[in-house]
């Protein structure tokens, strides 16, 4: 009886999962030919077809068409047929290209996060994309031999596939048999829709674009000409950038934990679930905006080695985000960190927010805070820091003032203690460059699962 269901289910138009060859080769799902094609219909309107704007007429639009959509089926279909992966045993090989084949061979120990994306239209099909980041070198080579694009992705899989080589990529890069499964998470903290409402609209950016529009918009109404209403429209495309767009964004948004590391599900039209190997946050900063205090309410953003999401949360109650980092980074409590003020001739330079900045450090991170309107407290761990710069332009030293820098992998965290004294600034220098080397060799490898 099983033998005849999984026959069956083979021989299914659109079965779940792609049918692997005698040799082990599997392909993309048969409707990925469509939305491939789809993709060049849609480029050729948003450009040519702006520049024709004038001479369009059903008949030209029909012709176009008539040549068109063939075009775009062939090289749909053409990607779909000449691609084709398998999972090695310590990589993923991907064949790609009709007239100059292109071999990739993906090494699961460089791996930084398979995540699996969902556009709105493969969402409507059920479809998905596995989205593979590497490290290093690689990743930049992939990137600068295909444009930027994510050379590695498979696109697109049934939503099930998807999951399931997941499960089996993950399950390889860490040394386990394929057919474990997809890994237990544990949930960690979710946004509720409420407060992300409130949340965008207690942000200064929304209102400031509804009522520039308003203004540009309101003269040109009443005197009855179109000239600022056609003026409007950035400021109103803005104003959808600023809510729409970040709601969409923000909701559903789910962190929980699993061995596979951090878990990010989030996305109203386009689903994304992202995953954050252990030990790869290599910094993060606790935003406060200042309409937000009152509630006590915060956002948290992180660096990630390699890429990956930057938003941890986009709005949590200060105690969840606390909880939250604890879990993340194991041993710190940023409460218990004391933080210093710089010295009075600080005001200087920075007359209204020099009370603001402070910095401090424990046996686990470094902390430093800056910020008048929006309030942000960045820490990172002693073992994360690549590099300690310490900077000071003409007008600080007269003052006997320098600002202390620790750098890590890119992202919008910037650790910055701003306006030390000198001879303290000196001393943090020597005190971190000291408890780096020890986080270091303390830490545990940034691999899967260890």
């Amino acid at each position: 009886m099983t033998a005849k269901r999984r026959i069956a289910d083979d021989d299914a138009p659109f079965p779940d999962g792609p049918v692997a060859a005698p040799d082990g080769f599997h392909r993309l799902h048969p409707l990925t030919p469509f939305l491939r094609g789809w993709v060049i219909v849609a480029a050729f309107a948003a450009t040519v077809g702006r520049n024709l704007a004038e001479d369009v007429t059903p008949r030209v639009i029909g012709l176009t068409l008539i040549f068109l959509i063939p075009a775009a089926g062939t090289y749909g279909y053409c990607a779909w047929r000449f691609t084709r992966y398998r999972i090695e045993r310590d990589g993923l090989r991907l064949d790609t290209g009709l007239l100059v084949r292109r071999t990739r061979y993906v090494r699961l120990d460089r791996l930084q996060s398979v995540d699996i994306v969902q556009p709105l239209l493969a969402r409507m099909a059920g479809l998905a994309i596995l989205r593979l980041d590497l490290a290093g070198r690689e990743r930049r080579e992939r990137s600068d031999s295909d444009g930027g694009d994510s050379g590695s992705d498979l696109r697109y899989l049934s939503i099930g596939h998807a999951h399931r080589l997941r499960a089996e990529l993950l399950a390889t890069a860490a040394g386990l048999a394929r057919d474990v499964g997809e890994a237990p998470h544990h949930p960690l903290a979710e946004v509720p829709p409420r407060r992300l409402i409130a949340a965008i609209a207690l942000s200064p950016a929304p209102w400031a674009a509804l009522f520039g529009a308003a203004a540009i918009a309101t003269p040109s109404l009443l005197t009855g000409t179109l000239a600022g209403v056609l003026g409007a429209i950035p400021l109103l495309g803005w104003l959808w950038h600023t809510t729409f767009r970040i709601f969409a964004a923000g909701y559903p948004y789910a962190v929980s934990e699993s061995p596979d590391g951090l878990r990010i599900d989030s996305g109203l039209l386009e689903r994304a679930h992202a995953t954050v190997p252990p030990g790869r946050v290599q910094a993060i900063s606790i935003g406060e905006p200042m309409l937000w205090r009152p509630c006590g309410w915060v956002t948290i953003r992180m660096n990630v080695a390699g890429g990956g999401p930057s938003v941890l949360l986009p709005v949590a109650r200060r105690d969840e985000a606390l909880e939250l980092i604890g879990k993340l980074l194991p041993g710190v409590d940023v409460a218990a960190v004391e933080l210093a003020r710089p010295p009075r001739r600080a005001a200087l330079l920075a007359p209204i927010h020099w009370r603001v900045l402070s910095c401090g450090a424990d046996d686990v991170v470094f902390v430093a805070r800056h910020g008048l309107l929006r309030r942000h407290t960045d820490l990172i761990p002693h073992g994360k820091v690549q590099s300690i710069r310490l900077v000071a332009n003409p007008l600080a030293r007269v003052l006997r003032l320098a600002d202390v820098h620790l750098d890590t992998t890119g992202g919008p965290v910037r650790v910055r203690a701003g306006l030390r004294d000198g001879a303290e600034a000196l001393r943090i220098v020597a005190a971190q460059a000291e408890r780096s080397r020890l986080g270091r060799r303390a830490g545990v490898p940034d691999r899967w699962m260890t």
